[in-house]
């Protein structure tokens, strides 16, 4: 399994218009963000300790999910390259509600779209909404598909833990 080092270090490629995560001399992960919704374009930005602690949290919740260590490691490093996205609008309307429970950082959520639950990891948190990597595709309400590894701002009303039986809110 592949381990965080001190040695590995963002930066952004104006050629392929993406952040990259430089891992050895042999390999490097490339993320799906370009340069219109970065914050920062890095330059040989060294990878942090929090990172290192957040990779091993991501790795453990993803990790009940048993999608196979490479499937585990490609999410982890989309929800970590997420520190440098812009801050979104929440994109809520196309989720029904669902009975509102505390959700946290790192934990493994469930959505529901128009084809049934799927699983999201919580990458950040406010008091009102919670940012999400989508762990699979998901069509939404409105027949809209959004793509796995996709980061999605949304009420926390519209996702519920992972583990639990989703109900949909009622509404009046």
């Amino acid at each position: 399994m592949l381990t965080p080092s001190e040695r590995w270090s963002w930066t952004y490629c104006e050629q392929r218009d993406r952040l990259l995560l430089d891992i050895s001399e042999q390999a490097q992960f490339c993320s799906n963000l370009s340069s219109q919704q970065l914050t920062v374009k890095p330059v040989q930005q060294r990878f942090a300790v929090n990172e290192a602690e957040l990779f091993w949290h991501y790795i453990e919740s993803l990790g009940s999910l048993a999608l196979g260590h490479a499937s585990e490691l490609e999410l982890c490093l989309h929800a970590l390259s997420a520190q440098y996205l812009q801050l979104q609008a929440h994109k809520s309307w196309y989720f029904p509600e669902q009975v509102t429970s505390t959700v946290q950082h790192g934990d493994v959520v469930s959505i529901v779209g128009a084809d049934g639950r799927i699983a999201a990891l919580v990458i950040a948190e406010d008091p009102d909404c919670v940012t999400c990597l989508m762990l699979n595709d998901v069509q939404t309400l409105a027949g809209k598909i959004i793509k796995r590894t996709t980061v999605l701002r949304l009420l926390r009303n519209r996702v519920s833990p992972f583990n639990q039986p989703t109900m949909l809110a009622r509404s009046a």
